[in-house]
């Protein structure tokens, strides 16, 4: 039986389910937040902050890209708030990597991770959203608030670096 409050969720995300959103959305968006903040325990609650502010938003138009959008401005939050806590504590968290991947995918994904997190953080976001969560260039550029032509030229210099740096590591 559906209550009052089903009822009014499924008039806020335009007739769509909350739990088909979930099931469609949930586990992309803990991979997204994840690789933007680098910890993917994190990225399970900035998802699951996302999902509850879609359930307080009103008249969302396209719940897919309020939770992306969510997804990236609660990440932003969140590394500025660790920023500032590192610059008060003086430590810097390592990221950690899946062990069960084997020595090779474990040391190229920590290689990654390390090239990604000292890109500037608006090329950082744009690689993520990119070639992680396949976003067009329209989609990123509405996600981080830029035009598309600044979307484009942080994925240029961001892959232009990248490229640059994994070649001197080899």
């Amino acid at each position: 039986m559906s209550s009052l409050r089903d009822r009014e969720l499924g008039d806020t995300v335009d007739g769509t389910g909350l739990e088909e959103l979930y099931r469609a959305h949930y586990t992309p968006l803990v991979r997204l937040a994840g690789l933007l903040v680098g910890d993917f325990s994190i990225g399970e609650e900035l998802a699951q902050d996302a999902f509850a502010r879609l359930v307080d938003a009103r008249g969302v138009r396209d719940p897919s890209a309020y939770l992306r959008a969510t997804v990236v401005n609660l990440s932003r939050s969140r590394i500025r708030r660790a920023v500032l806590a590192r610059r008060h504590r003086g430590t810097i968290a390592v990221p950690t990597a899946d062990p069960a991947a084997g020595p090779e995918s474990v040391a190229t994904e920590l290689t990654v991770r390390d090239e990604l997190a000292r890109l500037p953080r608006r090329q950082r976001e744009a690689v993520v959203l990119r070639y992680y969560a396949g976003m067009t260039d329209a989609e990123i550029a509405d996600a981080l608030g830029v035009s598309v032509g600044s979307v484009k030229t942080h994925l240029h210099r961001a892959m232009a670096t990248l490229e640059q740096r994994m070649e001197a590591l080899r």
